[in-house]
C-alpha cells in the first residue's frame, strides 16, 4: 500500500509535451479501486466510439460488472421504450397500407352520365358492308346519307340514279303527334309532285317510334333517312328501336374527321362514315319541327335552314322554285311582312280611319259613349 501511495498515477490522456509512447500504467489487481477506475474509463471510451447497437451491449456489460439489478432495470426500460416506439409507428404504417390497398367502392360514387357515341368506331370492321351505289357520289352531303326509297319497298336508294337530274334537295325535318297541323307536310308533298325529277325531298324523322316513322313515309313522294342509325335511344321505344346499326353512323356530339375529304376525293370513291338524323339536325341547328332545309346540288350550298312554308303555297310556289333552281336565297322582304301581318294591319288601318273621322269629320264617337255608359253603371254599383 505504501508503494501505491508513493507512486503517482499517470493520466491516461497524454499531454502535448509527452512522447508518442507514454509509460503504461502500473499493473494493478482487479479488486483494487484503481483497477475499477481504469476499467470504467476504458469502457466509457469504447462506449463513446462504438455505434449505437454496440453501445447498448457495452453499456450492459459495464453495468453488469458494477451492479446487475440496475443493468436489468435499464435494459428493461430501453426495451420497453423501443417496443413502444415500434408499436406507435406500426399502426400508422398499417393504416396507411390499408387506405392504399382498399379499393374504392363504385356503388358509393355517383355514376357519370354517358354521352351517346357512335355504335362503331371509325376504322373497325362493319357488320354489313354497304354496296358502293349506296354511298358513292360526288356531292359531299349526299355521300354521307343512307336513304331509303318507300316506293321501292324501302330499299336503299341508288344515289347516282336517284339524283341524276336533281337540282334542289329539300330536307323535311318532321314528326307525328296528336293534334298536329298537316298543312306543312301537304305543302311539301304537293311541291315535290310538281317537280318530281329536279326536286328531291328527304324526310328526316324525329318520331319516337318506328311505327309513326313508317306512317309518315308510306305513299309519300320522298326519300327517308335510315331509321336504325342510333338516333333513337329512348327506353320507352320498342325493341326494334335498339337494333345495332349496320354502319358507324355519326351521332350528335361526334367529331366529323372526314368533313373535308371531298377535296381530295372529288368523285366520292372513298367510303366515309354516314350521318345520322340527330347529327344532321345538330350540324344545321335544327331545334324544332316541322323544319325545311333547302340544299342546292350544283352550288353544294345550303340556301336556307329554316324555309317558310308559305313559299310553297300554290300562288307562290312557281316563283319560289325558279329562285331555288338558280341557287338564289329568298330573303324576308317587306311583302312577306305585310303577308304575315295582313289581319293585324287591316284592323290598325280601320281604327286609324275611325279616329280621324271622329276628330276631324264630326262623326259620332260611339266608343267614347259606350265606355262612359259602362263606367257609370259599374261605379254606381260599387258605391
Amino acid at each position: 500500500m505504501s508503494e501505491l501511495a508513493t507512486t503517482p498515477l499517470r493520466s491516461s490522456r497524454p499531454s502535448a509535451l509527452d512522447p508518442a509512447q507514454s509509460t503504461p500504467l502500473l499493473p494493478t489487481s482487479p479488486s483494487s479501486p484503481v483497477a475499477a477506475l481504469t476499467e470504467s474509463a476504458k469502457k466509457a471510451v469504447s462506449f463513446a466510439a462504438a455505434p449505437v447497437t454496440s453501445a447498448s451491449s457495452s453499456a450492459s456489460s459495464s453495468s453488469s460488472s458494477s451492479s446487475s439489478p440496475i443493468s436489468s432495470a435499464s435494459n428493461a426500460i430501453s426495451s420497453s421504450i423501443l417496443n413502444a416506439t415500434s408499436a406507435s409507428a406500426s399502426p400508422s404504417t398499417s393504416k396507411h397500407a390499408s387506405l392504399s390497398d382498399t379499393p374504392s367502392n363504385p356503388a358509393s360514387l355517383t355514376p357519370q352520365p354517358k354521352r351517346r357515341r357512335s355504335s362503331l368506331k371509325a376504322g373497325t370492321k362493319m357488320p354489313v358492308q354497304p354496296p358502293p351505289e349506296h354511298w358513292k357520289h360526288a356531292d359531299p352531303l349526299l355521300r354521307r346519307l343512307r336513304l331509303r326509297d318507300p316506293l321501292n319497298k324501302g330499299h336503299y336508294a341508288n344515289l347516282q340514279h336517284t339524283f341524276r337530274d336533281a337540282k334542289v334537295v329539300l330536307f323535311m325535318f318532321g314528326s307525328t303527334w296528336p293534334g298536329m297541323s298537316r298543312e306543312p307536310y301537304q305543302l311539301v308533298e304537293r311541291f315535290a309532285r310538281e317537280n318530281p325529277h329536279r326536286c328531291k325531298v328527304v324526310y328526316v324523322s324525329v318520331d319516337t317510334s318506328e311505327a309513326t316513322f313508317n306512317s309518315q313515309i308510306q305513299g309519300k313522294p320522298w326519300l327517308a333517312m335510315e331509321w336504325n342509325d342510333g338516333s333513337n335511344l329512348s327506353e320507352g321505344s320498342d325493341s326494334s328501336d335498339h337494333g345495332v346499326p349496320s354502319e358507324p353512323f355519326l351521332l350528335a356530339g361526334d367529331t366529323d374527321l372526314e368533313e373535308d375529304l371531298h377535296h381530295s376525293d372529288p368523285q366520292g370513291s372513298l367510303y366515309t362514315r354516314p350521318y345520322s338524323r340527330v347529327f344532321l339536325a345538330e350540324k344545321h341547328g335544327v331545334l324544332g319541327v316541322p323544319n325545311l332545309l333547302v340544299y342546292h346540288l350544283e352550288k353544294r350550298e345550303v340556301l336556307t335552314t329554316h324555309a317558310r312554308f308559305d313559299l310553297l303555297k300554290p300562288e307562290r310556289w312557281q316563283g319560289t322554285w325558279e329562285k331555288w333552281e338558280r341557287g338564289e336565297k329568298i330573303s324576308f322582304s317587306l311583302g312577306d311582312v305585310f303577308g304575315a301581318m295582313k289581319w293585324t294591319l287591316a284592323f290598325a288601318a280601320a281604327g286609324t280611319a275611325y279616329l280621324a273621322a271622329v276628330h276631324l269629320g264630326g262623326a259620332p264617337n260611339l266608343i267614347h259613349g259606350y265606355t262612359e255608359t259602362l263606367s257609370r253603371t259599374f261605379l254606381t254599383r260599387g258605391a
